[in-house]
């Protein structure tokens, strides 16, 4: 007999994962990417808002600047990976946001929410909002405007440590702090950080941003993780306390799975081990479901939500994704499984999406939010990097 050749662990599965994901990364190239810097895109070089069921910009709703800063991102990443000219795009976006959103007076920083002629709807400097706006600037450092991009993200760090400082750790949720938005704090703008802070650190190589990373990592160990069920705990009273009723038994698998994520890339970047934390999230995910999560459960595993919200599914694929790479073998093909699965039912030929899933698993018929690129780009890549995928081709010119 011949020598019998070893397979590499977790090859086979590699090798699902990429044939399950060269066709979505195509749709994205040639589809998605072209049709959102094209006829999404006003005149002032800013992104709508949503598109209506049938396709059209809705112009005439209020635009969230945190949905620029997440375009930002995702044309930043996608001239990183050579998928597109990129670039143009989101310095676009950037100057957009300046133009439009930055006060540069009393405490400098963007502010929530356009009125559709571009007037300020709502001044209020949201937790978070601004996690995105570092995100965005970490990625315009990251593929080339590194100096002003990284002063900018400096400037609205002082914003959050001169005015947003909790004393018992963490960040308040916004200004003005009477704003009755901010009576409770929640995990979320703080997960946000956590991945924004860990960009910062990737486009500059500085260690102060990994350090306030680690300071968000000691909040998630001790007040997000709730060990008893081995969920996070999402809304909390100033002192870290879990809110009362419902909102304190309040589950969202979408941001269970986000974290699973999150605590392999912050191990990649400090060699900490996070796994016992990841795996336990991630057992409990999967006695939700592997392949379709409903939106919103509680502490004992009761539905509360049971729709089906596309970015949920996309940060389950990224959670297998994560520990595959911890060394769970079946997670290749249970993420290869999750990327089939939304190909099919929620990604539209035109470069569009499906948002949402019925509790009966038929579509529910809505807008199409612009905010869910972000969480499409981050899975499509992540997909392609753990299959060990050559991401890098030709950039293709979008004429904007």
């Amino acid at each position: 007999m011949g020598k019998r050749h070893s397979k590499k662990p977790g090859s086979d599965g590699r090798l699902v994962l990429e044939q399950k994901v060269v066709p979505v990364r195509q749709w994205v190239i040639d589809k998605a990417l072209p049709f959102w810097a094209g006829s999404t895109v006003d005149g002032a070089g800013g992104f709508c808002e949503e598109l209506s069921w049938g396709g059209a910009p809705n112009w005439k709703a209020e635009r969230r600047l945190r949905v620029q800063a997440r375009q930002i991102f995702s044309y930043s990443l996608a001239h990183e990976l050579g998928w597109c000219d990129g670039l143009p795009i989101a310095r676009r976006g950037l100057n957009f946001m300046l133009t439009k959103g930055f006060m540069p007076d009393g405490h400098p920083g963007f502010i929530s929410l356009l009125n559709p002629d571009y007037s300020v709807k709502d001044a209020r400097r949201d937790l978070y909002d601004h996690a995105f706006y570092l995100l965005a600037l970490a990625w315009q450092a990251r593929i080339g405007e590194s100096r002003a991009a990284l002063a900018l993200a400096d400037t609205i760090i002082l914003l959050l440590d001169q005015n947003l400082v909790a004393e018992n750790g963490g960040y308040l949720e916004g200004l003005p702090q009477g704003d009755p938005r901010n009576a409770l704090r929640r995990q979320n703008p703080h997960m946000h950080l956590f991945e924004a802070f860990m960009s910062l650190y990737d486009a500059s190589g500085e260690e102060k941003y990994l350090h306030r990373a680690g300071q968000i990592f000691e909040l998630f160990k001790n007040h997000f993780f709730d060990e008893n069920t081995a969920t996070i705990t999402e809304y909390f009273h100033h002192d870290w306390r879990p809110a009362r009723g419902t909102q304190g038994q309040s589950v969202e698998p979408g941001h269970m799975a986000e974290w699973v994520w999150l605590l392999r890339q912050f191990t990649a970047r400090t060699s900490i081990n996070t796994r016992p934390w990841a795996d336990q999230l991630y057992q409990r995910l999967c006695g939700y479901d592997t392949l379709l999560l409903r939106d919103e459960m509680n502490k004992n595993g009761q539905v509360l939500r049971a729709t089906r919200r596309l970015w949920v599914q996309t940060e389950m694929v990224k959670a297998h994704l994560a520990q595959a790479e911890n060394g769970e073998t079946d997670s290749f093909r249970l993420a290869a499984a999750g990327i089939e699965m939304l190909a099919s039912k929620f990604l539209r030929p035109d470069g569009t999406w499906l948002d949402m899933l019925g509790d009966t698993g038929l579509p529910v018929i809505g807008p199409v939010p612009t905010s869910t690129f972000y969480h499409i780009m981050c899975m499509v890549a992540e997909s392609c990097r753990v299959a060990g995928l050559d991401t890098v081709k030709p950039k293709a010119q979008i004429h904007v």
